[in-house]
């Protein structure tokens, strides 16, 4: 065994192109002998031993995987080892032979689909983690250990770095997979890492003690089936709800209810965020169309003063402060934490307020970024029910954890309601529609893109806004325009509006793809604005809510009067 698992090594060629290894860790002590000598001997003779007293495990599972989904029996993958270094990783295959290879089941659309019967009971029980006793037996692992992360997981080698925690030979298991598994936020998984690190570092009869503290750990995690989240990583909130072991996202959609709407309430409603675009324009409309319906005040979040408002006396808190998209290639760490600070802790707090103050019903303005960016010229992009968030950047992730946390507060007196936008768009707006507008206005042709965009006209929103606020309701929802919309069919609206002769040509349709191909801001660019991005219909169509008061060639005409 021990000849077959030198000869069964990853050669040097598994390390072309690995972007981890010229990285530099925070500096930590030099390997003890427990780590250097002893450490080894016990994983490799537990490994042995656990290899020849489960080999009947092993051949009931591998006919059972076979029978199920034919195809092979053992899955790999290519993951991150000690010192950044790539390595083959093993496990019983749980999941389709159609699954999409090495992507992390977060970023699957309803990852539950791919998963086989066999596979879910693997999973549930962690069997299918089995194979690895024979990554640990030929030094690639150790039974104790951070879990190693897969070769495009850049977020979490970037974040254990801080730590140290990737100059370790990777484990079965671990400190993190004891205190959370897949319920951890990438940043909290780091530093549970970079804790059992420290302990290994001590060496000696700490460090051993440490490693049976986890290895005991694991045996009441696997037997609770502690932390397992399919298609997350992060605690999802409590209205997710749970089914055959998968905590699902997916059940308080919006689309799914029913709205009785009581035009003759009266409700005292908070904005925090004052001079927002959308909580100005939410104001005004209210005014303008529900004046009877409800009282409004907004409170500023540049300083502490919004801390001192008294939340108990509103119906609902609305909350629209936030720091908008900026050029997210070019910032340093500082700005990026203020992104988190304002976008993230400040809504959740916010929220937090709101609830112990007896508010009934938070509303959240979330973003269609969560769902990262929209895909390339050439490519579709359909977010339906089952799409999993996947922010692209630290701004839609900013975005992504303020979503999340707020939901978590609900409960059976406090209705949350968060509202994933695509693009929001009106008179006076900021962003894209201004840049495309000023183009439209200008240009004497415009490529004549067949791209599809979901959009947003703010007269619509405040409408949804009135309504969901009368309904008091919570749950996830997008809202939309009634219709798709494309960047070209948009320039042709705004320069009839401006009375402007524009011509929409496919001359130039060629450039705009080679122009899509261009490395950096110039593609990034084309590809933004002529990219595809549309929520599925039936996500935005709400039973008893008639929100769409404008449509596209109206809105647009308004815009630009």
């Amino acid at each position: 065994m021990r000849a077959a698992a030198k000869k069964k090594t990853e050669g040097r060629e598994i390390d072309a192109g690995n972007p981890y290894i010229d990285r530099t860790e925070l500096p930590f002590s030099s390997a003890t002998i427990y780590e250097q000598t002893f450490k080894p001997i016990l994983d490799k003779s537990l490994a042995f031993a656990g290899l020849v007293i489960l080999s009947p495990i092993f051949a009931a599972i591998s006919i059972a995987i076979f029978i199920d989904d034919p195809g092979a029996v053992f899955f790999t993958q290519k993951r991150v080892g000690k010192d950044k270094r790539f390595f083959c990783l093993h496990k019983f295959r749980s999941m389709k032979m159609s699954t999409p290879h090495d992507v992390p089941t977060h970023q699957l659309s309803d990852p539950e689909q791919y998963i086989t019967r066999v596979g879910r009971v693997l999973r549930k029980t962690s069997l299918d983690e089995l194979p690895q006793i024979w990554d640990i037996f030929r030094g690639k692992m150790s039974i104790i250990g951070p879990r190693p992360a897969l070769w495009n997981q850049e977020d979490l080698v970037t974040e254990r770095d801080k730590y140290g925690a990737n100059g370790v030979l990777p484990g079965l298991t671990g400190w993190a997979q004891i205190n959370g598994r897949d319920e951890l936020e990438i940043f909290q998984k780091a530093k549970l890492d970079g804790e059992y690190v420290r302990h290994l570092k001590q060496g000696g009869i700490k460090a051993l003690f440490f490693d049976v503290r986890c290895f005991l750990g694991t045996i009441k995690s696997v037997l609770d089936s502690d932390g397992i989240v399919e298609g997350g990583t992060g605690k999802l909130h409590k209205s997710a709800g749970v089914k055959d072991g998968v905590i699902r996202e997916f059940e308080d959609y919006g689309y799914k209810k029913e709205f009785c709407i009581d035009r003759t309430l009266c409700k005292r409603i908070l904005i925090i965020g004052a001079n927002s675009y959308i909580g100005e324009s939410f104001e005004s409309y209210a005014r303008k169309y529900y004046g009877g319906n409800f009282l409004i005040d907004t409170v500023d979040t540049m300083d502490n003063s919004w801390r001192e408002a008294d939340f108990g006396s509103y119906d609902t808190v609305f909350h629209v402060a936030g720091i908008a998209h900026a050029d997210v290639g070019n910032v340093d760490e500082a700005t990026k934490q203020k992104y988190y600070a304002v976008n993230t802790d400040l809504a959740i707090e916010a929220a937090r307020r709101a609830r112990d103050a007896g508010v009934r019903q938070f509303v959240f303005m979330s973003s269609m970024i969560v769902y990262g960016e929209a895909l390339p010229f050439g490519k579709e992009k359909m977010i339906d029910e089952h799409t999993v968030p996947a922010p692209a950047n630290f701004y839609g992730d900013s975005k992504w954890q303020a979503d999340r946390g707020v939901r978590q507060l609900q409960d059976e007196n406090f209705c949350v309601a968060v509202l994933r936008p695509p693009m929001i768009y009106g008179p006076g707006s900021k962003g894209n529609y201004p840049t495309l507008a000023k183009l439209a206005k200008n240009l004497p042709v415009f490529p004549a893109v067949k791209n599809q965009r979901s959009m947003l006209y703010i007269d619509n929103l405040c409408e949804f806004l009135c309504l969901l606020m009368l309904s008091g309701e919570g749950g996830i929802y997008f809202p939309q325009n009634e219709e798709y919309t494309s960047t070209s069919e948009m320039a042709e609206h705004i320069a009839d509006a401006v009375w402007h002769p524009i011509r929409v040509t496919r001359l130039f349709n060629p450039a705009v793809a080679v122009a899509s191909r261009i490395p950096g801001k110039a593609g990034g660019l084309v590809n933004k604005a002529f990219g595809n991005s549309t929520y599925a219909r039936k996500l935005s169509v709400y039973k008893g809510m008639d929100y769409c008061v404008k449509d596209l060639r109206t809105s647009i005409v308004e815009t630009e009067a």
